[in-house]
């Protein structure tokens, strides 16, 4: 069976079955990477293998197999060669690890991130390598790969599912807006109904699993407000606003035991050193503005944003790229959920693909890219109340 290692927060190696849930860990670490161990020999190739029914998403395959047309292809396979394994780098694919594209749809390639503890993240190193056939029904490798400064390699896949049809798709997408963390044994002195218990998450991130949801990556859900991509309808992306110390410490290992994506928005100004202390496969850190969580205006919520100009708003979260990925960066959240006409302009001149307010509602075809609406999560909900705001529309 396949392995991938885990590093925790003070270096110590961890290894876990690929498919398997490991013990959770109550202290802060940096999760599971997939370490390139021998021979990086990835062949790009158009691959189509035995068809069944795919896992996570509810897509069924035929035997019936089209002549390829289109196809994604990256950089050629590296060449084999004796390398050293980064054991530290921890490497983020962005969206889910099993993405699945309806058969004639463009494969939306969503990248992967790399955090390197010494120098920070080192993404902008990844190489790319692989063919997807979009026209070709079966199951394609992506492979990402990142050298650090020193030579060491560090390596992670992501398995593509080109399926002739989901079992229903989409109609709506509920974008989960959580924000803080706590434990039994670290209960906050403020608490309130942003915070959950870690065993309610738990419970929750289980029951996504156990009900094969699938995780889109934002490009993709892009793609689907776009009205250019078809999604499966248990389909679901959790977000944590504001990279707060519960989150990271309890969190996060949540996530990593059940092995669901999550994106978490931080206020970059103060989370440079957290993105890469609390890196996590399962993790990927996104803006919540660089500073512009804060007061300032007498509009919406009173957020400053409402008092800044276009270019001072691209301005802000150039900076916050600069933090949680550089080019990498995709996504962001509104501080208080404030937007305007400005910051949509300013966000798309940025490059990322779309921005999230804090309306309780889900997603839908047509919506503002820029203006995304979220579902709010409360730690007082039960399960039933969960499994109501997640379950696929009628």
């Amino acid at each position: 069976m396949p392995t991938y290692r885990t590093t925790n927060a003070a270096g110590r190696n961890v290894h876990a079955a690929a498919n398997a849930r490991p013990p959770r860990s109550k202290a802060p670490f940096v999760a599971a990477v997939v370490i390139a161990v021998a021979a990086i020999a990835a062949v790009a190739a158009v691959m189509a293998f035995a068809f069944g029914n795919g896992s996570g998403s509810g897509a069924e395959k035929t035997d019936a197999q089209a002549e390829p047309m289109a196809s994604t292809t990256f950089s050629e396979a590296l060449p084999a060669e004796t390398v050293v394994a980064a054991d530290d780098v921890v490497m983020t694919i962005a969206g889910d690890r099993d993405t699945y594209v309806l058969k004639g749809e463009e494969y939306i390639e969503a990248g992967c991130h790399a955090v390197d503890p010494d120098v920070g993240d080192i993404t902008s190193s990844i190489e790319t390598t692989g063919t997807v056939n979009p026209d070709a029904l079966g199951d394609y490798e992506v492979t990402y790969t990142v050298t650090t400064a020193d030579g060491a390699k560090a390596q992670a896949k992501r398995t593509v599912h080109v399926v002739n049809s989901f079992d229903a798709p989409a109609q709506d997408i509920p974008v989960l807006m959580y924000h803080y963390v706590y434990s039994a044994d670290d209960v906050p002195a403020d608490m309130n109904n942003n915070y959950i218990l870690d065993t309610k998450l738990a419970e929750q991130c289980a029951y996504l699993r156990d009900n094969d949801y699938y995780f889109p990556s934002h490009q993709e859900l892009r793609a689907w407000v776009d009205g250019t991509h078809t999604l499966p309808a248990k389909s679901v992306i959790l977000t944590f606003d504001d990279g707060e110390a519960g989150f990271l410490k309890h969190g996060i290992p949540v996530l990593e035991e059940y092995e669901v994506p999550a994106t978490s928005f931080v206020v970059a100004k103060d989370a440079a050193q957290n993105v890469v202390d609390y890196a996590s496969p399962f993790v990927q850190f996104e803006s919540h503005s660089y500073d512009m969580h804060r007061a300032g205006s007498n509009v919406g919520k009173g957020g400053i944003i409402h008092a800044l100009s276009q270019q001072e708003i691209y301005d802000d979260i150039m900076a916050s790229n600069e933090v949680t990925g550089g080019s990498g960066a995709v996504a962001m959240a509104y501080p208080f959920g404030d937007n305007n006409e400005a910051a949509w302009a300013a966000l798309d001149d940025a490059g990322l693909f779309c921005a999230y307010t804090v309306k309780n509602d889900r997603v839908h075809v047509g919506d503002n890219p820029m203006a995304l609406n979220r579902v709010r999560l409360s730690g007082e909900y039960d399960l039933d109340s969960f499994v109501n705001l997640v379950e696929p529309s009628a």
